[in-house]
């Protein structure tokens, strides 16, 4: 009998320190968007318990980790930012802000858009989730003055480019094209332009057209990533927890975005010494058609404790989305231009919003001008 009590008293402290069985847990679903974890019923409820938690707790808490790793519960946001980010990316690329009286040029130019939302975070790591991917830009431009035929005032720009490139865990696709007019009004004119005077002022520019914008994004590979579990136990240090998709390829993520916009700009410029103009202005984009689609299909990928290395059970990831870019956004335009012997030029381009979630993309360039 004494035996027994004891036995008895030992079960009571071990399910008051959480170290219960898991209860079971229901089917994941079918359909929708959906995290869905299964324990593993011996490991799983001793990290609970070694946490100081319950197995219902932990399982709420890794549901809600993996849920923001794949943004599951917030596809239709995450989608409508991270395009918007893509779509800024390309803002920049074809027409030259900086120079009048120009008769031809051509360039190229490479951009990055970055964006305080986690939506759209540049990485490379190969132990993020996939949709931590970055994403850049690139295009050849031209441009030519109407000056050639008597309207000096007007330049008309063209940009194009299509190419593939690995971002991390993701193999991408993308394209862009624009075309734009430019407008320069009270600038100087063609025969001040070639005098080399220590200041000039560029005038007012108004720059108009259409730019198209595609990502597709994709991945099969298998992926890691660490999750670091709280301790309910003070000065107890959580658990790290690694998520890892199968390798012969459970995971499958798709992301097809498209951007239709219409720019307005307006910029001013000054030169020094016909070597270095400073420029800025803003711009209102009218993002008139597009859609970001998303497809994520990871079925029973395993969750380890990292420390031990023991099974705590699967995780099952769903997500299905469809997202439509804003309607219009308005940026403000900053950059610096290097000219030499006013042939070569080299530029950085700024372009922001102040609005929330905040966009910032970086292009940098080269152009031959005559």
């Amino acid at each position: 009998m004494k035996r027994i009590i004891v036995a008895v008293a030992m079960l009571f402290v071990s399910l008051a320190l959480g170290a219960r069985p898991v209860r079971a847990q229901p089917p994941c679903p079918t359909t929708g968007t959906y995290v869905c974890i299964t324990p593993d019923p011996t490991n799983f409820p001793a990290l609970a318990a070694a946490l100081g938690t319950t197995p219902e707790l932990l399982t709420q808490q890794l549901t809600s980790q993996v849920d923001a790793l794949f943004q599951a519960s917030n596809v239709t946001s995450f989608l409508r930012d991270f395009q918007n980010a893509q779509s800024f990316s390309s803002k920049g690329l074809g027409v030259d802000y900086a120079s009048e009286a120009t008769l031809a040029e051509v360039g190229a130019t490479f951009s990055f858009a970055s964006n305080v939302d986690k939506a759209y975070r540049p990485s490379g790591s190969y132990t993020d989730p996939p949709v931590s991917g970055g994403g850049a830009n690139f295009s050849l431009m031209g441009g030519i003055g109407l000056g050639l035929i008597g309207i000096d005032p007007v330049m008309i720009f063209g940009n194009w480019f299509k190419g593939s490139a690995s971002l991390g865990q993701l193999d991408g696709n993308y394209q862009n094209w624009g075309l734009h007019g430019q407008l320069r009004l009270l600038g100087p004119s063609r025969s001040s332009s070639a005098t080399k005077l220590f200041v000039r002022w560029g005038g007012i520019a108004i720059t108009s057209g259409a730019d198209y914008s595609r990502l597709s994004l994709s991945t099969h590979k298998q992926i890691k990533s660490t999750i670091t579990v709280p301790s309910q136990l003070a000065g107890l240090p959580g658990a790290p927890v690694e998520l890892a998709s199968d390798v012969n390829g459970n995971l499958s993520f798709e992301l097809d975005q498209k951007t239709w916009s219409v720019p307005l700009e307006v910029t001013t410029s000054l030169r020094l010494l016909s070597l270095f103009t400073v420029y800025g202005g803003f711009g209102l984009d009218w993002q008139l058609g597009g859609g970001s689609d998303m497809n994520i299909v990871m079925d029973n990928a395993t969750v380890t404790n990292k420390a031990t290395g023991a099974s705590l059970g699967s995780v099952t990831v769903h997500a299905t989305g469809h997202a439509s870019p804003s309607a219009a956004r308005m940026r403000e335009i900053v950059g610096v231009q290097l000219s030499f012997i006013d042939v070569v030029r080299f530029f950085v381009q700024l372009n922001t919003t102040a609005s929330s979630p905040m966009l910032t993309s970086v292009a940098l360039g080269l152009r031959l001008a005559i």
